[in-house]
């Protein structure tokens, strides 16, 4: 069923009778107003949750990101779910987010159960690299940031489903980091990924304070309204890649019991033959 989501009577109607909602739609941009972001990704949230609270739903399942801790550009090495979230307005998209999951986990009850997964950078058939990352290599306008030499977490998406599926009949609540598992640079696992698109590696590199800064002017020449489209380089873009970003899973073992149902070998062949 295809429906407008600020439509409330048919929100309504199609929440009926559902036992669960999963909650996956978001404005996911590096760049536009705020306005833009808080509508689609903090008032369509809680649309979604009072329509389902009164269609009677009894578990929801919001589907966050792992960004909603990213703050400064520093790296972040091992994070857990006690990490405080960002309310960075630099950074609208995981601001925005984070809100959205903390409007989720208020809303928990004893007959309504609330529970937040923070998926990092998802991948798999379809994704950014079938997208505008793989356009931008393509035109040779992606360049590494630090070499892309460090730690970098991530998330296939069947993973996320497997998650979702041990999520809905939890009881658990609060959020909780979902990952691939085994710890990745960046730049082997782009490398490899954008190889199975048949997609060479790039090659140019910038240092991570000048990518900042140029995203940073970037986003100001633009809001001038003078040039056309989306900046080539936002502050967003590069706090969400251009630093060490390792995440603990301990929570989602032990509460969910979940661990990585496809591994990156997998993944990369279900990639190259889409």
């Amino acid at each position: 069923m295809r429906l407008d989501y600020g439509d409330r009577p048919a929100l309504n109607r199609a929440m009926e009778g559902c036992e669960a909602v999963v909650h996956v739609a978001a404005h996911l941009k590096m760049w536009g107003p705020w306005q833009a972001f808080e509508a689609s990704n903090v008032t369509l949230t809680d649309q979604v949750l009072q329509s389902a609270k009164e269609g009677g739903a009894k578990r929801f399942v919001h589907i966050s990101a792992a960004s909603v801790i990213m703050k400064d550009p520093v790296p972040i090495i091992g994070a857990d779910e006690s990490w405080p979230l960002t309310s960075h307005r630099q950074l609208p998209y995981s601001a925005t987010k984070a809100i959205a999951e903390q409007r989720v986990l208020a809303a928990h009850g004893e007959h309504f159960k609330t529970i937040a997964l923070r998926p990092p950078f998802i991948w798999g058939p379809g994704d950014a690299v079938d997208a505008d990352l793989g356009a931008q290599v393509r035109k040779g306008q992606f360049a590494w940031i630090n070499q892309g030499q460090y730690r970098y977490a991530t998330c296939q998406v069947q993973n996320l489903c497997h998650a979702i599926a041990l999520a809905l009949p939890s009881e658990a609540t609060g959020a909780f980091f979902i990952t691939d598992g085994p710890e990745i640079t960046l730049r082997e696992f782009l490398t490899q990924r954008l190889q199975a698109s048949g997609l060479s590696s790039p090659r140019l590199s910038v240092p991570a304070t000048v990518a900042w800064a140029s995203g940073r002017a970037m986003e100001a020449m633009w809001a001038t309204g003078w040039l056309a489209g989306d900046p080539p380089l936002t502050r967003e873009t590069v706090r969400l890649i251009g630093y060490p970003f390792s995440l603990n899973t301990r929570q989602a073992r032990a509460l969910l019991g979940y661990t990585p149902s496809i591994d990156l070998s997998e993944g990369l062949r279900q990639c190259s033959r889409s």
